[in-house]
């Protein structure tokens, strides 16, 4: 199932930005978006070469991470809520400090800010969903709750400044 694959990746990049777990996923066979535009985050955020997401950067400073994904290939065409559900999955102990449907390019989206557990480290997350044309677009900023703040502004630029085909 789609949907669980998402989940995983999902996992997997909560885990690995805040440095504690290694997870092993199946390789996933989403077909990715071509064509994004993004501005890419400035120092001290430097690029990550990474397989489970399209684009990463990382703070080596404190382990933040902005990352975006995209699956062109789901037929099963999930719904905003439950994407964003399933995302939000990999957190114990999660608490939705804010939920909004803003939009972003002219599509329905969801943003959530919440706080949880990965393996007992206390994480924060802001996870913004949508679609556009076929495609689903998670775009996620990650770190634990002590630095969250540092670059929080960062990940607001990129989000203003991600553009989907």
């Amino acid at each position: 199932m789609r949907s669980a694959a998402w989940i995983s990746i999902l996992v997997f990049t909560l885990t690995s930005a805040i440095s504690c777990v290694s997870v092993s996923i199946a390789k996933n066979e989403a077909k990715h978006a071509t064509g994004v535009q993004l501005k890419t985050p400035t120092s001290p955020f430097q690029a990550e070469a990474r397989t489970d997401v399209d684009g990463a950067w990382k703070n080596s400073r404190n382990g933040n991470l902005i990352s975006y994904l995209s699956d062109c290939s789901d037929e099963t065409d999930p719904g905003l809520e439950s994407i964003t559900q399933g995302a939000l999955a990999g957190l114990s102990e999660l608490k939705i400090e804010t939920a909004s449907a803003p939009m972003i390019q002219e599509r329905e989206a969801r943003r959530v800010l919440a706080t949880g557990k990965v393996d007992g480290v206390s994480t924060k997350i802001d996870l913004v969903t949508f679609k556009r044309n076929h495609c689903i677009f998670l775009i996620t900023y990650v770190g634990v709750i002590k630095s969250f703040a540092d670059d929080h502004a960062q990940f607001d630029r990129f989000v203003d400044g991600f553009r989907a085909p």
